[in-house]
């Protein structure tokens, strides 16, 4: 009965009597693996794995909302990529919710703050937002309203005319093309090109 770990360039993967058991990230774990290869057996060995997994999972995760916020999604991702257990991963979060650390409505609403800041129209900030975290998809929206999706289109159209004519056709779809990319809504935008 006994521990075996077989290295590759990022990943250790860890034996029991032969059965691979797991795959561990060689940097956040090397200060454990002596701790694991002192299991008796496989249970030990498996209860031990845990208690490091949430160790190490609930240090990343704490660096990491030191540094901005994240939504849940999004930390489940980053996680993920170091191999570590859903139960792990899911402990750490529900942990982070319960102490606020982590609210994805808090974020989301920062988020919609700093795309409309940017000039994003209410369908590319909906569609960055589903994109980050799916369940945020009511939020997304009814991320902007109408008034403030007007006064985002005037602001463009002030800062992209470069002194051109407004009544130019060309210069018009140019402005409509570039709305649209924006994520803008096209009622707005006709209102504000086509109708003025």
């Amino acid at each position: 009965m006994t521990v075996e770990f077989a290295d590759s360039k990022r990943f250790t993967k860890v034996y029991f009597d032969g059965e691979p058991v797991q795959e561990l990230h060689r940097r956040l774990f090397r200060l454990h693996f002596r701790i694991l290869s002192r299991a008796k057996s496989k249970e030990e060995l498996l209860k031990a794995l845990r208690q490091i997994e949430i160790k190490v999972s609930r240090g990343l995760v704490y660096k990491w909302l030191a540094e901005r916020g994240y939504l849940k999604a999004e930390l489940k991702t980053k996680l993920k990529r170091y191999k570590l257990s859903e139960e792990a991963i899911e402990e750490v979060i529900k942990e982070c919710q319960k102490l606020g650390y982590l609210d994805d409505e808090r974020e989301g609403k920062l988020f919609i703050r700093g795309q409309m800041r940017k000039g994003y129209g209410p369908q590319m900030i909906a569609y960055k937002l589903t994109q980050k975290a799916p369940e945020l998809k009511e939020m997304a929206e009814s991320a902007m309203t109408e008034e403030e999706q007007q006064e985002a289109i005037k602001k463009w159209i002030g800062k992209k005319l470069r002194g051109d004519d407004l009544s130019d056709l060309k210069v018009k779809q140019r402005l409509y093309r570039f709305l649209k990319s924006k994520g803008f809504d096209d009622e707005p935008i006709r209102r504000h090109l086509f109708l003025d």
